[in-house]
């Protein structure tokens, strides 16, 4: 009996069975490839139905930006106005101005070649007076009639006629500084209290000064510091 139903489903198998098995498979491979390719249309049908947002130009003036898709959280508005105070100017120091100031800020009064120096408080042998003496300026040499200049800007100390140095002026300076003018002309332009600026004509050179005539024509330029006499040349620029 196993032989004859081996033997007939061979020969089933070997015949037109054969074909028609293989019909149904195909069918059956189209029906699923078919509700696949449904189930996909109706996935992208789907979407369609998805809104899609409606943007609009607008200009600066109709501009909102709460509707901004970038638009920041609304953390409200200061409840009051907050005042930035700006730090005060730095008050003018005049110590700190004045020691960015030069400290040599004098110029000589005429332009000459000194001829006498400054003593140091040593003793000097004045021929016209005949006498030992300090020699408490300095003797620039110069022509009779040449401008003598203010040395810094100042103020008209003094005008005196002195029976021994002749015409001085003598000018009052910053930090205790005064300059002393000998030999001038008996006729000078400035006069007590004036304010003068520094190389500003003060006098000419004259022959007024008695007590050094045994020198060639000079003018006799001496500087006190706090009332002490002092070597002008450690003060010229």
């Amino acid at each position: 009996m196993k032989n004859n139903k081996n033997g007939g489903l061979s020969a089933f198998l070997s015949g037109k069975g054969f074909y028609a098995a293989m019909a149904v498979c195909l069918l059956g491979a189209v029906a699923a490839a078919w509700v696949s390719a449904g189930k996909v249309i109706s996935s992208v049908n789907d979407k369609d139905d998805v809104p899609v947002p409606e943007f609009k130009n607008v200009s600066d003036e109709e501009y909102d930006p709460s509707e901004s898709l970038f638009a920041a959280e609304d953390v409200g508005s200061p409840k009051e106005d907050v005042k930035i105070e700006s730090e005060p100017e730095p008050e003018k120091n005049e110590s700190t101005f004045n020691f960015f100031k030069k400290e040599n800020s004098f110029v000589l009064p005429l332009s000459g070649e000194i001829i006498g120096k400054h003593s140091k408080g040593e003793l000097v042998k004045y021929e016209s007076l005949g006498e030992w003496r300090t020699h408490e300026g300095i003797d620039i040499a110069a022509e009779t009639g040449t401008e003598v200049k203010a040395a810094a800007d100042g103020k008209v100390l003094s005008v005196t006629d002195d029976p021994l140095w002749g015409t001085t002026v003598e000018i009052e300076h910053e930090k205790g500084i005064v300059t002393v003018y000998c030999g001038l002309s008996k006729e000078v332009p400035v006069k007590s209290g004036d304010e003068v600026k520094s190389g500003g004509v003060i006098g000419t050179l004259g022959e007024t000064n008695l007590a050094e005539t045994d020198k060639n024509s000079h003018l006799h330029f001496a500087m006190k510091e706090n009332g002490k006499f002092i070597d002008p040349e450690t003060k010229i620029k």
